[in-house]
This record gives structure tokens, sequence and C-alpha cells, in this order.
């Protein structure tokens, strides 16, 4: 199976404050993934990161997120806006 979505070394913070630090994962082509973890843990953050809807004050400090071979931490809005929804979606 090849892999669909890899999320390494992510590293995200709200207000200079660290929310993520060092996450890594994959999910490949037809795999199911849950993330499960205690209340503050940074599933949401994780997740938001990598549909690019950090809530307001949030930013990726480092790390990749890759979708289909494409980086979606370089995508610009009009470009999220085609892939949000489309080809990638959170189910909270």
């Amino acid at each position: 199976m090849s892999e669909l979505l890899t999320i390494r070394d992510l590293a995200v913070s709200y207000k200079s404050v660290p929310a993520v630090d060092g996450v890594s994962l994959s999910v490949h082509k037809g795999q199911i993934v849950a993330v499960v973890g205690e209340s503050g843990s940074g599933k949401s953050t994780t997740a938001h990161a990598a549909i690019g809807l950090l809530p307001r004050g949030g930013r990726i400090d480092r790390g990749e997120i890759t979708f289909d071979g494409r980086d979606l931490t370089k995508l610009a809005d009009r470009a999220w806006r085609s892939v949000r929804g489309r080809e990638i979606a959170l189910v909270p």
C-alpha cells in the first residue's frame, strides 16, 4: 500500500505556546486510522493542521504534511479550497 497522508515531526503552537511537538504518522490508501489520546494531547490540533484549518493564532512551526504526494504546508488559500472537502476532510 502506498502512503496517502504522511505527517513527519509536526510541531504546532498557538501564540508561541507549544501545542504539538514531534507528531509523525502515516495513513495508507484504504486504511482507516483512529488517533487516540488524553484530552489536550494534540489530537484535534494535529487533524486541523492536516486539513489546513488551525484556529486563529495557530501555526505550524516545523514538520511536513504530505497528501497524495503534495506538500500541504506550502498550499495557498486558493489551492486549499480545491483540496479541502474534495480530497481530504476531517470527521470529528
